[in-house]
This record gives C-alpha cells, sequence and structure tokens, in this order.
C-alpha cells in the first residue's frame, strides 16, 4: 500500500463528517464514534492509501471530538425543548 500525507486524511475525515448522517444511521451495534473511525478506514482502504505514522491521529480525534461535541448539543435541546 502506499503512503498517504495527511491532507488527503483530512480530506477524507472531512468528506466522512459531511457524511455523518448515513454512516451513523447504518452503524449496526457499533458505537457512533467507532463508526465515523471505521469509515475513514475503509474509505483509505478503498484507495489503496494508508496514513504515515501517527500523522492522522489528530484527525481522527478531531472526527470523534465533533461527533461528541454534536450528540452532547443534540442531548442538551432535547431536555431543554
Amino acid at each position: 500500500m502506499k503512503v498517504i500525507n495527511s491532507d488527503k486524511v483530512r480530506q477524507i475525515c472531512d468528506e466522512v463528517w459531511c457524511d455523518r448522517a448515513s454512516i451513523l444511521s447504518d452503524r449496526g451495534n457499533l458505537s457512533g464514534e467507532t463508526a465515523l473511525v471505521r469509515a475513514v478506514y475503509w474509505r483509505l482502504c478503498k484507495i489503496g492509501e494508508m496514513p504515515d505514522d501517527d500523522d492522522y491521529a489528530p484527525f481522527l480525534q478531531e472526527l470523534v471530538r465533533q461527533y461528541r461535541d454534536e450528540a452532547a448539543a443534540s442531548v442538551t435541546e432535547s431536555y431543554a425543548g
């Protein structure tokens, strides 16, 4: 497999974030976080590239943080409504 640069990993994470509604609705028994990270992994495999060392970790952490923030906001809104 070829090594992918960090800009491409960031792009894939951004695309997964944009597609999160469909990814999360088809996650089966996986947690939301796991489903999003799995989506990044499969997209990397699909293009035949793997991230270089730990360059991808900050992007995955940001993706998971966005998910947690959105989930927390949704819970807060449901209690406020």
